[in-house]
């Protein structure tokens, strides 16, 4: 796709490596933050080949450098500096007169007898997408001896680990995050490649933007800007049921928490109304917490479950409703299994199915219902999945996924490394968010955001998934970015909401 893009024209081509090394050093600026705020003088080194992801890694060292002035760049380059792409070569020469005496240039075995050097980042940029194994020796031992060292804060590469391709050299290079400009590369997200591609961004850049995608694009990644469209001027004449009404039904004493997170970010998320269906001590509970929502009293079972009732306090409920979200932080028992089970047949209602209410079952239900029933959306993460299709393995194939889809006349959310969506027609990768997500409570704002766009978007239901996921991860890595991923918790994520969507 680039090639058929680009043509064999010299200044697309440095037009497009321009927007891919500016945007790259953008997002190692950020991303960098997720370890530690900048030191005054940090160290990079750039791995270099003859290509144009050298000349990538190069732009985006100069973007760096105007940015903090006190940045210092090795590059350890595998071939002469005259056998580098004309294009590539021309950012090299960028790079030398903005870095002017804090920049070195090494050969592989210049570097390799250097004294070692503690470095903030090391930016792969030795091979592209084109690559076929075997590595050269030269290029072999240099990432075997990167790849060993333990004194490097962030792993960058470009594209795709270098010795990454239809193959994989035993010396691939293994990187903290995979940076890909313009046109998503396969083998990044293929499950086996996890442990070398780390986290994967999705770059969106000039001239790829104004390009139609061709099919095998189209079905296969989504844009990871998909939410801003729903950052617009809401129509001066408006009512809060302008913004959809959701009904949640969550939470148990055992739980009260999911309740409450999935009404916040519901909220959040931008709904006009909420009612969250919950056990009374929950509703006490957190009225006083989320005043903006509406809280109604369930009855329950003694051994704590949903009492039948319930089927008939969620019809009433539902005419007033344009969407509802249930699951998150429910205690499953045989009344309550049953009453789920005739809300979802019951209820044309479009449907959030998450958390508990992800059992075989439950699932099972969706099959039953009319039509002519609003759309479901299903959100397991692997774990889930598999209490539902039984059996247990570590990947859910693209094959799979839409097969499940269809049979459950389902949009399902596949939560993980990187999260994936299938409407049975279509599997889309949303390469969004990070390990920061990796805690209790994310999924229950993921499934209250959710419910939100699907209220408002009830005839669009591929949108409110799409949207949702990639708002969620927005918002995740900045939080992520301004405080790191392991001493925040969940609900910090629901302030960036607003920044993910404006930014």
């Amino acid at each position: 796709m680039e090639a058929g893009i680009l043509g064999d024209v010299p200044s697309r081509t440095a037009f497009a490596m321009e927007n891919a090394g500016q945007a790259i050093g953008v997002a190692i600026l950020n991303d960098y933050q997720e370890i530690q705020n900048w030191p005054e003088f940090p160290e990079l080194l750039v791995l270099a080949g003859k290509g144009l992801n050298a000349g990538d890694a190069f732009i985006a060292c100069s973007l760096l450098r105007e940015v903090i002035p006190g940045i210092s760049v090795t590059v350890v380059m595998t071939e002469a500096e005259d056998q580098l792409n004309p294009i590539a070569g021309a950012a090299l020469k960028s790079l030398v007169d903005v870095m002017e005496d804090d920049l070195q240039l090494l050969t592989v075995e210049a570097y390799l007898e250097t004294e070692p050097t503690p470095y903030d980042i090391v930016l792969d940029g030795l091979y592209g997408h084109g690559f076929r194994p075997p590595l050269g020796e030269s290029a072999s031992e240099l990432l075997q001896h990167v790849n060993s060292r333990t004194d490097i804060l962030l792993r960058v590469a470009i594209d795709l680990p270098s010795g990454l391709g239809e193959e994989v050299d035993e010396n691939c290079f293994v990187a903290d995050i995979t940076y890909v400009p313009g046109v998503a590369k396969t083998p990044c997200f293929e499950q086996a490649n996890g442990d070398k591609v780390g986290r994967v961004r999705f770059l969106e850049i000039d001239p790829f933007l104004d390009q139609p995608a061709d099919e095998q694009q189209k079905e296969f990644i989504v844009s990871p800007n998909a939410h801003k469209s729903l950052n617009q001027l809401r129509p001066a004449h408006s009512d809060k049921r302008d913004y959809g009404h959701c009904l949640i039904l969550a939470g148990s004493s055992q739980m009260p928490g999911a309740a409450l997170m999935s009404s916040m970010a519901a909220l959040q998320a931008g709904a006009g109304l909420v009612t969250t269906l919950t056990p009374s001590t929950v509703a006490t509970q957190n009225a006083g917490t989320v005043p903006e929502a509406m809280w109604r009293p369930l009855p329950l079972t003694p051994d704590g479950g949903l009492d039948v009732e319930t089927v008939r306090i969620v019809s009433v409920a539902a005419k007033k409703a344009n969407a509802m979200l249930i699951g998150p932080g429910l205690v499953l028992d045989r009344t309550t299994v049953f009453a789920l089970c005739r809300i979802i047949r019951e209820t044309s209602l479009p449907i959030v199915l998450d958390a508990s209410a992800l059992t075989q079952d439950v699932v099972a239900a969706v099959i039953g219902r009319p039509l002519t029933s609003g759309p479901v959306i299903l959100t397991p993460h692997l774990g889930e999945y598999f209490r539902i299709v039984g059996g247990k393995k570590d990947h859910v194939s693209a094959t799979e996924l839409m097969q499940f889809s269809q049979k459950h006349r389902a949009i399902t959310v596949l939560k993980g490394t990187p999260t994936r969506i299938s409407d049975g027609k279509r599997h889309l990768i949303a390469p969004v968010g990070g390990p920061v997500l990796s805690r209790g409570g994310a999924g229950d704002i993921l499934s209250g955001m959710m419910v939100a766009l699907l209220a408002q978007q009830p005839d669009d239901p591929m949108s409110a998934a799409i949207q949702a996921v990639t708002w969620h991860g927005a918002s995740a890595d900045l939080l992520a970015q301004e405080s790191g991923a392991v001493a925040v918790r969940t609900t910090e994520m629901l302030p960036y909401l607003s920044s993910a969507l404006r930014a």
